[in-house]
This record gives C-alpha cells, structure tokens and sequence, in this order.
C-alpha cells in the first residue's frame, strides 16, 4: 500500500495527515509486525502452546546424528536436517535437537521440554546475553534432575518478547531405548498435572517398595544377630539372602519417588553391573539355605550331590558375570542373560522343590516348599510380565514386573522365617526336654549322694576309734616294716634263686654223663662237656651274686645249658639266636636267671620228649618305641602234653613260681618294667609248640 493510498483511507475516516507522518506510521507497523513475520518461518510460540504436543508435530526442529559434546562445535556442523515423527532411529545412541521459542505473551512463562527415551539430557539454552545449560536424565546423578520425580523433564524459563534457541544432546547407554523424535514440549500446568498423576498412580509401588525394603532389613539383621548368638548356618545363609534380596531392591530401578529409591541412580553403570549378578548370588544364598534347614546331607545322596553342583553354578555365573561387566559392561548382554538364565533356573529350581517335598524326611520341609513354590510362582509371573521378555508371552501388560517378583521373596521370606521360627522352636522343645532329663538326674545324683554320704559318715563313726590309734602305730612302724619286709623278701628271693637256679638233678646227671664218656674212653667228649659244664657253673655262681646282668651275659648262659642238654642226651637241638644287628644287648639289664628256667623247662619238658625229627629253640629280640620284646619258642609237644608225663613234678613247678617272684622283685626296685606271657602253640594236626613272650617297658 503506497503513501497515497494510506492518505485516502485516513481522509475517508476523517483523519487529515501528512506524507511525512503517514510514511512513518507504516514503518512502525513493518517493524512490529515483520519481525513476528520473520520468527514465524522456524520459532515456536509460546501462545500457540496451550496444552501439550509432539515436538515432531511441529515440523519447527531440526535433528543431527553427531558425536560432539557441545552446542558451539555442532552449530559449526551443516548436518542439520528435519524432524520427522515417522524416522527409523534403530541403533542409534546420540544425537542432537535445535528449536526455537519465543515468548510472544506479555508474561513471565515457563515450558517443558519432555524426552521419554534417553538416559542422559543435555540443553543449552542460548538467549540474548548469556547461554545456560541443563544435565538430567534417568541415569544420570539424581542430584542434577531438574525435576525429582520426572528425570526426563527439562523446564525453560522466558521473559516477555524473549527468544531462545535450543540445542539439546541426547544419550543413550548401548542397548538402551533411544529416541529423538519421542520429545514432548508442553506448558507448566500440564506439567505439573503429569506429574501429580504419576505420583498417584505409583503411591501404591511407593509403599509397597518402602514396606518390602524395610521389611527384608528388618529381617535380615534380626537373623543375623540370631546367627552370632547361636552360631547355626542356616540363620547366616537366610540373612545373606535377605541381604542379596533387599540390595537386588534397591539396585533394580522402579520408582524415584522416594529417597531410597534414588539411590539407586546416584550410580547408573553401578547398579546395572550389579543387578543380574546379585540375583544369581542370593539365590544361590537361597538354595544353600534350604540344604541347612532341611539337613539335606550325605544320607540324600544325588539330591545334595545336586544341590552342591547347582549352587556352585550359580556362584561361577554370578560372580563371572560381575567381573566381566565391571571389565566391559554390556546392556544387551544383561536382556540375554536375564532370559536364558530364567529359562535354566526355574526348571532346575522347580524339579529340585519337587524332589525334596517327594524325598526329604523333614517336619520343616513343608514351610520350605510353600514359601519356595510362592517363590517360583513370583518368579515366573515377573518373567512374563518383564519388559525384556513379555513380548513372548502376552505383550504390553500394565503389571510391574518388579513388584511381582518382590511379592513372591516377600511371602517366601515369610514362609522360611516361620520355618526358623519352627526349627527353633522344636530345637528349646528338645532342649528343654534334655534340660529336664538332666534335672531329674541331678535329683536322683543328688539323693544317691545323700544316701552314700549317710552310709559313709556311719562307718567313718564306727572306725574312727580304731583308725586313729591304728594311724600312730602305723605311722611309727611304716618305715620300719616297709624296710625290713623289703630286705627280707630280697634276702629270700635270692637265696631261693640260688638254690633253684641249677637243678641238683641237672648236675648230677652231668657229673654222671662226664663219668660214662670217660668210662668209653671218649674222652674228647667228656673233656668237651666238661669245659661246657664248669664254664656255665662259673657264669651261674658269678651271676647268683649280682640284681642285674645284661642280656648279652643271659644269651650265653643259655646258648652253654642248650649245648650241654644236646650233648647229654646225645639228641641234637636246633638253638637259632635271632638278634638284629642295632640292638646292643649289652645296653640291657635284666634280672640274673631270667631266661634260663624258661629255656629249661622248654629242653627239659618240650623237646627232650619230643619225637619230631628236628628239635628247635630259638630265642627272638626285637624293639619298638615303648622297649623291647623276648621271645622264647620251641617245636615241642607243648604244656598241656608235658602235664600229663610222669617227669614234671612240683620242683618245676617251684622254679617257675621263684622266676616269677624275682621278676616282680625287679619290677619293683629297678625302673623297667618286665611282663612274662606263655601261650600254646597250635596247627591242623595238633600242639606245635610252646611261646613264651617276655615284654621289656624302658617307658612308664
């Protein structure tokens, strides 16, 4: 419209002006209303914001698929192109968006910039003078979200005639739901509406979250505390699993609506590395748990074999999954594993509960399978309904998956808690039942003691009299008697060793078998037997005289009187010494004749009668850690045929009563002690022999 023109429409309306002031009026409203028309091509108006829309719909932001961190180097970058509702972003992590908005109200206005699928959010908000930024999103620090229930809420501030321009970053972890075109720009009263719906909605998770959290904190340290005072497993194993229960609460992100709950994003690498491995290892907790409670031992055979095998499995794959996320963590990998090990460990789980409510003999069992199956039953629901698996059951289901399954530990908690309950219960049954048993023994103890105290103090009054005169007798002659009693008895023993040592008989007939060799004119024999005969009578006389002799003086006393005896009855006799080289038969001291009547009675009453074809005596001397042990064996017929002959007679049996009589003797003033044993000896046809066993203790 010319100046002209202008000039008529204001003379028609009865408005007289001038060019000049007409040409300045029109320029005046070029500059108000061109510079709305400028903003218009790319700006988003406040204005036009009534209520919510789709950033998308606008058709007024352009996206670009970048890598760089910050607005200035993007904004140097020709990569910016359209936003599109209908754009394939699979795979895609990072990303960036540029917008407009101009405040065209005469008001102070806040709007929202609402993403719904990224984990990290970055804005820059560059105005006239100054550029601001914003960092939020799900999984970053919770203690930088704008908005403390809504992670993904962005609020822009503008004064009245104000323009900003907006980039925004967008990532997301691999693996992770991403989206550019899933951003919502909506007014602060839609906001605030969302928000408090939500908050609605979830009050019931929020409760329940918070009881099941307080809940298994609760219970766990309270078993724990059981634990230290009682010491029993299966208190430490069910409070491990309550621990793994309650951290596996917190690390799994549901709700921040709550100051616990936000935990759980202070850290989101943290918890995500922990969630999957936790579970394996609480309920690997879990299992070993139900092996205590239900004294699942070595009488069940392949069920515990099993049940070892299956919670070392679990600890393998929990701890091996931990450290291999802390090494490189996997988003994807977590989806894989939560499904495949779900699909393993249900049935494992499942057929393992059937075989222990089938074979187990346990009054306890039952509380363990009903909270078990609960279990079970929790798990598999939230398998179903999780947003990792649901598609291959039943689709979109509005039923948190988080939820169930903490239902299920919760009411199995309960279960396993009145199953401890009962066990401890039937443990102070038992206990108050042995405690009473106990009890009554005491008050039988007690009455038998008062019955054998009445006895005693009886007898002790009727002999107190006598004891105490007794007492100064015995106590003046004790010493005396003890000394003379001694002296006599050594003084007998030796004069009956002396006398009994050589048989008169024995003597006689050697002095007779000299006397016959010399009247046959064999005189090489009697001058044999004749040296033989006064160097034994010399060892017999010298060691008549001495308490100890060595061994090796013993030996060959004995190997003289077995040479004489062969040459007498003109019988040979097989003598065999058996004597191992490191043992120093001189280093032992025994009694003076100790052998002797034994090797005797065996020449005399076992071989000499015998009619086997070889004689044989052999004397054995062996050592262990305690001493030393003589064996004296021969061939003969043996004590029982050896009673029945006419030649055993009570001189015999005197010089065995003397030999035991001088080892009692010895016993008592010397510090080894000697121990004699004589047993028969026996084969298939009948009596083989008689062993005399001698047992020489050097230690007490």
């Amino acid at each position: 419209m010319t100046v002209a023109e202008w000039d008529k429409v204001l003379t028609s309306q009865g408005i007289r002006v001038n060019k000049m002031t007409a040409l300045r009026l029109i320029l005046l409203i070029f500059l108000c209303v061109g510079h709305s028309l400028l903003l218009a091509q790319d700006t988003i108006f406040l204005s036009r914001l009534n209520d919510r829309v789709l950033l998308s719909d606008t058709q007024l932001a352009v996206i670009a698929n970048s890598a760089v961190r910050h607005f200035g180097e993007i904004e140097k970058k020709n990569e910016w192109r359209g936003l599109d509702s209908q754009m394939n972003e699979q795979g895609q992590s990072q990303g960036w968006l540029k917008m407009t908005v101009h405040n065209d109200l005469k008001t102070d206005e806040f709007f929202d910039l609402d993403f719904r699928a990224a984990d990290s959010i970055i804005v820059f908000a560059r105005k006239k003078d100054t550029t601001v930024s914003y960092v939020t999103g799900p999984y970053t620090d919770v203690r930088r979200w704008l908005f403390q229930e809504q992670p993904g809420l962005v609020p822009i501030f503008c004064q009245p005639g104000e323009t900003v321009d907006l980039y925004v970053r967008l990532w997301s972890y691999k693996g992770r739901p991403f989206s550019l075109s899933g951003v919502y720009l909506q007014n602060r009263l839609v906001s605030l509406k969302t928000s408090v719906e939500a908050y609605r909605s979830f009050i019931g998770r929020i409760e329940f979250n918070g009881f099941f959290l307080g809940a298994v904190t609760f219970a766990m340290i309270f078993f724990l505390l059981i634990f230290i005072r009682l010491r029993e497993p299966a208190f430490l194993l069910y409070g491990l699993y309550l621990l793994g229960a309650g951290v596996y609460s917190i690390v799994v992100k549901t709700l921040p609506y709550s100051f616990l709950a936000r935990i759980a994003y202070l850290d989101f690498p943290l918890t995500y590395k922990l969630g999957e491995p936790v579970q394996y290892l609480f309920f690997a907790a879990y299992i070993a748990f139900g092996k205590s409670l239900l004294d699942i031992d070595q009488r069940y055979g392949l069920l515990h074999r099993l049940i070892k095998i299956f919670i070392r499995l679990l600890l393998i794959a929990g701890t091996g999954l931990l450290i291999y996320n802390f090494y490189h963590f996997e988003y994807q990998l977590q989806r894989y594993a939560f499904v495949l090990s779900r699909i393993a460990i249900l049935p494992i789980g499942l057929i393992l509960l059937v075989w222990i409510a089938v074979s187990v003999r346990n009054r306890i069992k039952w509380f363990f399978v009903t909270g078990s199956s609960l279990f079970f039953i929790g798990g598999m629901l939230a398998v179903i309904v999780d947003p990792k698996s649901r598609h291959l059951f039943f689709g979109q289901l509005d039923i948190s998956s988080v939820m169930v399954f903490k239902t299920g530990i919760l009411l199995e908690s309960l279960c396993f808690a009145l199953a401890l309950g009962y066990k401890m219960r039937v443990a102070q049954i038992d206990k108050e039942k042995t405690a009473q048993a106990y009890i009554e023994q005491l008050e039988l103890n007690k009455k038998m003691a008062a019955s054998e105290t009445e006895r005693l103090e009886r007898m002790v009054a009727e002999r107190t009299q006598t004891l105490i005169e007794q007492t100064r007798l015995i106590e003046e002659q004790k010493q005396v008697q003890l000394q003379t009693s001694f002296e006599r008895q050594l003084s007998e023993m030796e004069m009956s060793a002396l006398r009994s040592q050589m048989n008169p008989h024995f003597i006689f007939n050697s002095l007779n078998s000299i006397r016959y060799q010399i009247l046959r004119k064999d005189y090489d024999t009697a001058a044999t037997y004749l040296t033989r005969f006064s160097k034994l009578l010399r060892y017999i006389l010298q060691n008549s005289r001495e308490h100890v002799v060595s061994l090796a003086e013993e030996i060959e006393v004995n190997r003289l009187y077995v040479q004489l005896e062969s040459l007498r009855f003109d019988q040979g006799l097989d003598f065999v010494l058996n004597i191992p080289d490191e043992i120093d038969t001189t280093d032992i001291l025994i009694p003076p004749m100790l052998l002797q009547p034994y090797v005797e009675n065996a020449v005399k009453h076992g071989l000499i009668p015998s009619k086997k074809p070889l004689k044989k005596l052999m004397i054995s001397i062996s050592a262990d850690e305690d001493g030393y042990t003589f064996i004296i064996e021969d061939n003969g017929i043996g004590r029982k045929a050896s009673a029945q002959r006419t030649m055993v007679d009570d001189k015999q049996s005197l010089g065995m009563k003397i030999a035991s009589e001088r080892i009692a003797l010895f016993n008592l003033n010397f510090h080894p002690f000697i121990d004699v044993n004589i047993e028969d000896l026996y084969e298939s046809t009948g009596p083989r022999g008689t062993l005399v066993t001698f047992t020489y203790k050097t230690k007490s």
